[in-house]
């Protein structure tokens, strides 16, 4: 990985990151990975990497890349027991805490290190889809491979806005993305819109990769006209599919900006791909080091950086021959073009009619009343799954009005099976730690 430490010392006067209150140069940032290698062990081991700051997690995972061993990051935003399951599926050897002079590596018991292990022949990461359905599902990928796809990028300077936590494919590729163009990273003091305005204006930010719904709540919180962020140039949206209508929404919130789609998987790593145009949802595939196809309506691809395997749960989705389904449900468009409709599991069966609920979501937000919406399936004896949207508004509509206007407007855009028979109405919509609707 010498290549690493060739290319990061060429910026060594330029500023790496905003953090914290501090900022740091790239020779700041370089001697954080030859502190933190100088204090991993000999022989390989599984490091869970919780450091107080997001730059020297970054540093840890180069520390832990140039001295190959397998890296597991955990940042503090997770809940403190969905980090103890994922040390124990990883069978973490040391924790890497601290921050500054008082990092230190500790020691710990670890089960049985897990079989699929064997088949790295290099530095590892170990990264964690949701945890939301009973224990996270665990997979390992060759970390030389993931940080290969970054040596040929083009030094630019710009400065970047992480929101994404540093164990998300999107929150990695925002931050390496950065770090070897020579750009600097704004971290945020909080992960919250208030706080992202505050630092795009402090800090005169001029890339801003988020979710759709943090993107949603930014406009919901009005942080373009509380704080100055004419600075702007590119929002790169990802992570899940985004509504046509919020996209309109965010274009008129950020007029200066270039809308950018982003897409990759926590199985493949980032993929280049470029929009359609600035209003559309539809995109090519143009990544050299990347192969696709749709199969009966589903993405599959094919990296270089795909990963090894899970830990802890099924391979069915990874063929033998390097293709890996993605369970991500598309349209096919014009000239190779497509678009993401939404995840096959979030798919529901309503009396053998298959529902998408981001479809069913994109009307309701043509209600003006309606803030933010989420769809989704309900057990139910007689059809299977009942159709149930919460929604978030300022209205006062009792629900029984509220269940005669969604009614209304639906019965004209949607099929009838199609239509919501159920509706909560609540102040907030739960979003997870990598800002997404849970």
């Amino acid at each position: 990985m010498n290549w690493i430490e060739t290319k990061l010392s060429a910026f060594d006067e330029r500023i790496a990151c905003h953090e914290a209150g501090q900022s740091w140069t790239y020779k700041d940032f370089r001697k954080s990975i030859h502190a933190i290698a100088s204090k991993l062990p000999s022989t390989p081991a599984t490091i869970a990497i919780q450091t107080e700051t997001s730059i020297e997690g970054l540093a840890a995972l180069l520390a832990i890349a140039q001295t190959q061993h397998i890296a597991l990051p955990l940042p503090a935003e997770l809940p403190i027991v969905e980090q103890a399951d994922m040390q124990e599926i990883a069978a973490a050897d040391y924790r890497l805490t601290g921050t500054g002079q008082t990092i230190a590596l500790v020691e710990q018991a670890s089960p049985e290190r897990p079989k699929i292990y064997e088949q790295l022949q290099s530095s590892g990461l170990v990264l964690f889809s949701s945890g939301t359905s009973g224990k996270p599902k665990g997979m390992l990928h060759n970390l030389d491979a993931l940080l290969d796809r970054y040596k040929s990028i083009n030094t630019r300077q710009d400065r970047s806005l992480l929101l994404l936590l540093i164990d998300h494919i999107g929150g990695l590729d925002s931050a390496f993305r950065t770090l070897f163009a020579g750009s600097t990273l704004v971290i945020p003091e909080a992960r919250t819109p208030e706080a992202a305005g505050a630092a795009i204006a402090k800090h005169a930010v001029n890339i801003l990769p988020a979710s759709p719904t943090f993107l949603n709540l930014m406009c919901l919180a009005h942080t373009p006209e509380k704080h100055d962020c004419s600075s702007v140039e590119i929002i790169a949206y990802g992570a899940e599919a985004m509504p046509a209508p919020l996209l309109q929404r965010v274009a008129e919130a950020f007029p200066n900006a270039d809308l950018q789609q982003k897409f990759g998987t926590s199985e493949t790593g980032a993929v280049r791909i470029k929009s359609e145009n600035k209003s559309s949802l539809f995109f090519k595939i143009e990544d050299r080091d990347t192969e696709w196809k749709v199969i009966e309506d589903e993405l599959w691809l094919k990296t270089p950086s795909r990963i090894i395997g899970y830990l802890n749960a099924d391979e069915s989705s990874l063929e033998a021959d390097g293709w890996y389904r993605t369970g991500d449900l598309v349209e096919e468009g014009s000239e190779g073009h497509i678009r993401i409709i939404g995840r096959a599991s979030a798919v529901i069966n309503v009396g053998g009619q298959k529902v998408h609920p981001a479809e069913i979501e994109t009307v309701l937000r043509d209600i003006p009343e309606i803030e933010d919406c989420r769809v989704f399936g309900k057990e139910d004896p007689i059809t299977g799954s009942a159709i149930v949207c919460e929604i978030v508004s300022q209205a006062s509509h009792e629900t029984r009005a509220w269940k005669r206007l969604i009614r209304n407007h639906c019965r004209v855009k949607l099929a009838p099976w199609k239509i919501p028979s159920q509706v909560t109405i609540t102040q907030n919509l739960n979003i997870n730690a990598r800002l997404k609707k849970a």
